[in-house]
């Protein structure tokens, strides 16, 4: 035995020659004959596709046929039986004109696994089961060659699960560090990229009315879509969704949502991704779902620990500060100290603090600072018959983001604002009015000096701490009348 020629025959029969001895077989036949099979298992129109995967004597004008009538489709007119054996063999009359020639007789061949073809025959055969006898052997070899075709798609698929769970592996180990959103972009557009091997992908964030990109192919950039159906909807699980399906053009889209923070990642592929790569994305969404989730945790967690050391900061300051204004020795002194206390407690530079003055009934500009250093007082009064009754100032702060002075100084029954132009000059963001039991002593107003989208915002505890301030030094202006 020749086991160099016995190799080259098995590895022929192997590599797909067993359909070559099958067109042989037929062509000594002398029959005019097309070899088809399904065009896709995984396509929904796979039953009416077909593929031609050879042909004997007929030269096929298409490589696909398409059976729009179900009474000319070869798989409909077979029994939908259960294969008992390896292989099977069966042959049925058949009369349909596909491409210009009348076929009258189909030929099925079918095995495990699973695989099935069908040979349509011009010419009628004459004796079918001593035919089908003789094709017995070559649907023998074609099983083999199927086996062996399935056998090393499922090694491929194996490869590929073994790179996605490597990827997924490396993912896992990065995706739950904090990270900025810019740089979170690109960490998923890379993980997508060279996992997945998309033709383009670009990651939008929703901005509310709007689409931006983040990262993205060029392309991208010029052709942001419109924040409608799916970039609109409210329930967004990580689940990648279909946008279009056309030839060499396929556009997935996988949500990003935790709360009001969304993102979509837009991929393009040549064409429909298979299951295993879908399954990726959907795990991909989840583990960024839960990235955000936990780093969102993790960043509440760090500014409740900030609040808390503020806030027990500003508790064993506030005794310091209360000591400082009742040591006070003088008048001058302590309106001094008060400006010094509040430009500091807030961390702001610029305040204003305007007292009650009996002798000019109104309220006059006592003190002003601009970065910290001493300005020329503005000699304009605020005038008022009489000091403002404690019951008429509704609020203890009052935010000049939301209000402005002249409103805050009417509400107190009082005229409009004078000092209105060096308010808005140092862009004043408070103002604190200090009231004793009685009426309204003296106002202060505290700014950054920045633009307004960089104020020093309170917090919660600060504003407490300031009111107190406040109130304690109303009481203090008893001691210098």
């Amino acid at each position: 035995m020749d086991f160099n020629e016995l190799y080259k025959n098995i590895d022929f029969i192997l590599g797909g020659g067993a359909l070559k001895c099958l067109s042989d077989f037929l062509g000594t036949k002398n029959f005019h004959a097309i070899v088809i099979e399904h065009a896709n298992s995984d396509a929904q129109d796979s039953f009416d596709s077909f593929n031609i995967i050879d042909s004997v004597g007929i030269i096929p004008s298409t490589l696909t046929i398409n059976f729009q009538d179900q009474d000319n489709n070869p798989a409909k007119i077979f029994p939908d039986a259960i294969l008992k054996d390896s292989c099977e063999v069966i042959y049925r009359d058949f009369s349909a004109q596909i491409l210009g020639n009348n076929f009258q007789s189909v030929i099925r061949m079918r095995g495990l696994p699973e695989w099935e073809i069908f040979v349509l025959i011009q010419e009628n055969i004459a004796k079918p089961e001593s035919f089908i006898h003789e094709l017995e052997p070559y649907a023998g070899l074609i099983r083999l060659w199927q086996t062996f075709k399935n056998v090393s798609d499922t090694e491929k698929k194996l490869s590929r699960l073994s790179y996605m769970i490597l990827a997924t592996k490396n993912t896992l180990a990065s995706i739950f560090e904090p990270m900025p959103l810019q740089y979170f972009a690109s960490f998923l557009n890379d993980v997508i990229q060279e996992s997945l091997f998309p033709k383009s992908i670009a990651i939008l964030k929703d901005e509310g009315n709007y689409l931006t990109v983040l990262k993205g192919h060029s392309d991208s950039v010029k052709n942001i879509p419109e924040r409608t159906g799916i970039f609109a909807s409210q329930i967004l699980p990580p689940n990648p969704v279909v946008l279009a399906q056309q030839d060499n053009n396929v556009e997935i889209v996988l949500p990003i949502a935790e709360g009001d923070f969304r993102l979509f990642c837009v991929i393009k592929w040549d064409k429909m991704p298979d299951s295993q790569t879908m399954n990726f994305l959907e795990l991909l969404g989840n583990l960024a779902v839960r990235a955000v989730a936990i780093n969102n945790l993790r960043k509440q967690n760090v500014q409740s620990e900030i609040d808390i050391s503020s806030e027990e900061f500003t508790v064993l300051s506030l005794s310091n500060v209360l000591k400082i204004l009742k040591g006070a020795e003088s008048r001058g002194r302590f309106l001094s100290l008060l400006i010094d206390i509040f430009m500091e407690q807030c961390r702001m530079k610029n305040c204003l603090l305007a007292i009650w003055d009996k002798s000019r009934s109104g309220y006059t500009l006592s003190e002003r600072r601009t970065g910290h250093f001493r300005s020329n007082s503005d000699p304009t009064l605020l005038p008022s018959s009489a000091p403002v009754k404690n019951s008429d100032v509704h609020e203890s702060i009052y935010n000049l983001d939301e209000q402005t002075p002249d409103s805050v100084f009417k509400s107190w029954g009082l005229g409009g604002c004078p000092w209105k132009e060096i308010l808005k000059a140092s862009d004043m963001k408070y103002i604190f009015p200090l009231c004793d039991e009685n009426s309204l002593v003296a106002i202060i107003a505290i700014g950054s000096g920045q633009n307004k989208s960089d104020y020093n915002v309170l917090n919660r505890a600060q504003l407490a701490s300031m009111q107190l301030i406040a109130q304690f030094a109303a009481y203090e202006f008893r001691r210098f009348e």
